[in-house]
């Protein structure tokens, strides 16, 4: 189970895990915490879309995965995620961000979206995307 688990954040799952629905698009540049928060959300009944460490890595994902909502830290090693938040913006994906930014770090028009402050609970992810993205 386990190591199904890290290849579906890896984004070489099986095709009868990938055809689930609810899938969540992790974006931290930190690998060992988007690995803990990757198990927080299949903990929680979400399958991982992927894990991008950069904005790049991230709109790839978009451009070829399957993406229900998305977990985002602001900061990717001094590349803000902004261009990611747009882009799920304009396809209609809701999006948490995950970031030990301020709010008002944000630009205005994604003020709205919910912020999860790092350091952070398990349950505070998994409330803030239940929030955007409810389990059937």
């Amino acid at each position: 189970m386990m190591l199904q688990k890290v290849v579906v954040m890896l984004g070489k799952a099986p095709s009868d895990l990938k055809a689930r629905s609810r899938c969540v698009l992790i974006v931290e540049d930190d690998v060992l915490l988007g690995m803990a928060i990757g198990l927080c959300v299949q903990d929680a009944g979400y399958e991982v879309a992927g894990l991008a460490r950069s904005v790049e890595a991230a709109l790839e994902t978009l451009s070829h995965e399957t993406v229900d909502a998305a977990l985002l830290d602001v900061n990717l090693q001094g590349e803000l995620v902004f261009p990611v938040a747009n882009a799920l913006a304009e396809r209609g994906v809701p999006f948490v961000f995950v970031t030990a930014h301020p709010p008002l770090d944000i630009p205005e028009k994604h003020r709205h979206r919910p912020v999860v402050p790092k350091p952070y609970y398990d349950a505070a992810i998994c409330a803030a995307l239940e929030s955007v993205l409810p389990l059937k």
